[in-house]
């Protein structure tokens, strides 16, 4: 979790610990190190378990409000130091532990070791390292939120068949980015009710796989969820594919046949491409949704039925309305809960997760257990700006797959439509970056991907790091984080200056 290393890193500015560590509560009685910092700060502490039950004094300590100066405490209790299995810590030192609140509620905690005796006798100290505690605890609560959704959604993809597709799609609902994120508690919170919901997104963004989980969201999950491309259906096949019809209603038409409507009874309807549905079944849908009921083609019996509808398209309705295409009435029916599914391209730190996800799947579909990705290959996937979006990535992983032979996926491997997508700035290539930033040419793979994101978003923001529309609120995360992380991926570029650089305002410790 590199926000917390950040934090951590913050936190030494304000005192030289020796050995700083935040730790998440697994339950009431164990805390496990989630980060650490510091000269200390070993390959043995790294995941390292502290048992609450045989250290009575850290537990007090966090149970208060704020920072608790520890000190002796554990020897006058002869209860061993938290880090006793892997650092070698004198009796005489100063010791401080915070406790991490979300809610109000103890989620870890934050721990500071100076080989010194009497460094944390000033409030004003204890003040700041508070607040650095509050953000550490902000950080742990988003990432087991994250996690939490993504344990739902995997789980859904689990439970429901129409969600382990064979294609590259299925991994539409994977991602922890906080734009794809906030999508996902939107169609969770519309799920329970029977509000028409319209899907708004790219071609490839996952509308179907977004519907579908509506659908399993709601209460309506154990009846049909049947989806329609309204792109493929002229006026007459729309029709009869929606609303069903009689025996002799058309040429070919040899028996009675039940629509969509009919057939999703109870449950869900997915119209892919609305926008393309002819203007007869428009005017027909427009009927299901306020009454209920409709007629078979070529009948003249009222069917009446219960039916969620979703629709979808990658195309704006309002222009199509203006144009004469589309129906004001039924643009207003069926957009009662807008939902935009935000491209690939709008979803920093997501594109490793997917892919891995695809190759999980592409692994059992292929029959190739030994398919991974290189490093090269993860930069090059970084990098680019799928415009085709998850359906593309699916695509060109599968192919990758087949061109390395079930192995390890290198940049040979992975062929891109670079008219179509440009690649995302790179290191070596001449970009706009904020005045007073550059990219350091020697970054690793995956930090070169968080620093690319980085710098794009100064520079949409002017190159303002806090404040409203600044960098730090578009990328949903505290000023002093982002700052760190700055200064520890050596984003400034000390061969420049200007107000990007030097206005930028420094964040307060406290």
């Amino acid at each position: 979790m590199s926000w917390l290393q950040s934090i951590l890193e913050s936190v030494r500015e304000l005192v030289p610990a020796d050995l700083a560590a935040v730790l998440e509560l697994e339950n009431e009685d164990t805390l496990r190190v989630l980060a650490a910092a510091g000269p200390l700060a070993s390959a043995r502490v790294e995941h390292l378990r502290v048992d609450l039950r045989i250290r009575p004094s850290l537990r007090a300590a966090l149970a208060g409000n704020g920072p608790a100066v520890l000190d002796d405490a554990h020897l006058e209790h002869n209860e061993p130091d938290p880090y006793v299995e892997a650092v070698a810590l004198p009796g005489d030192h100063s010791c401080l532990a915070a406790p991490l609140l979300a809610e109000g509620r103890l989620v870890g905690a934050m721990t500071l070791d100076v080989l010194r005796c009497g460094v944390f006798s000033s409030e004003e100290l204890l003040r700041a390292i508070g607040a650095f505690a509050r953000l550490a605890a902000m950080v742990i609560a988003e990432h087991r939120t994250a996690e939490r959704l993504s344990r739902d959604l995997e789980s859904l993809a689990a439970a429901a068949a129409d969600l382990r597709p064979d294609g590259p799609t299925g991994a539409a609902l994977v991602g922890r980015s906080r734009p794809w994120l906030e999508t996902v508690e939107r169609l969770r919170l519309v799920a329970p009710a029977p509000t028409s919901v319209l899907l708004l997104g790219e071609t490839g963004s996952g509308k179907e796989q977004a519907a579908r989980a509506v659908h399993q969201w709601s209460p309506r999950a154990r009846r049909p969820f049947l989806a329609v491309n309204c792109s493929l259906l002229s006026r007459e096949m729309a029709m009869a594919e929606l609303f069903g019809h009689e025996r002799g209603a058309f040429t070919g038409a040899d028996r009675r046949r039940a629509g969509r409507f009919e057939l999703a009874d109870g449950g869900t309807l997915f119209l892919d491409e609305v926008a393309e549905l002819p203007a007869e079944a428009q005017a027909m849908l427009l009927r299901v949704l306020q009454e209920g009921s409709f007629e078979r083609l070529g009948g003249s019996a009222t069917l009446h039925v219960d039916v969620r509808v979703i629709a979808a398209t990658h195309r704006d309705l309002q222009d199509e309305v203006a144009a004469g295409r589309f129906r004001d009435d039924l643009f207003f029916r069926l957009g009662a809960f807008p939902v935009r599914l935000p491209p690939l391209r709008e979803r920093p730190g997501d594109i490793l997760l997917l892919a891995q996800h695809l190759l999980d799947r592409l692994r059992e579909r292929l029959g190739m257990p030994g398919l991974a990705l290189g490093e090269d290959a993860i930069t090059i996937l970084e990098g680019y700006g799928w415009p085709g979006n998850v359906r593309e990535l699916g695509n060109v992983l599968e192919r990758a797959a087949i061109l390395a032979g079930g192995g390890t996926i290198g940049a040979r491997h992975v062929e891109l439509d670079r008219e179509r997508g440009p690649e995302r700035p790179r290191a070596d290539e001449p970009i706009a970056f904020p005045e007073g930033y550059h990219l350091p040419p020697d970054l690793r793979p995956l930090e070169h991907a968080q620093a690319t994101v980085i710098l794009r978003t100064l520079r949409e923001s002017g190159g303002r790091l806090a404040g409203r529309g600044g960098a730090a609120q578009r990328l949903g995360i505290p000023p002093s984080t982002l700052a760190s992380t700055i200064k520890r991926l050596g984003l400034r570029d000390p061969r420049r200056s200007g107000p990007g650089a030097g206005d930028t305002p420094r964040p307060r410790h406290a």
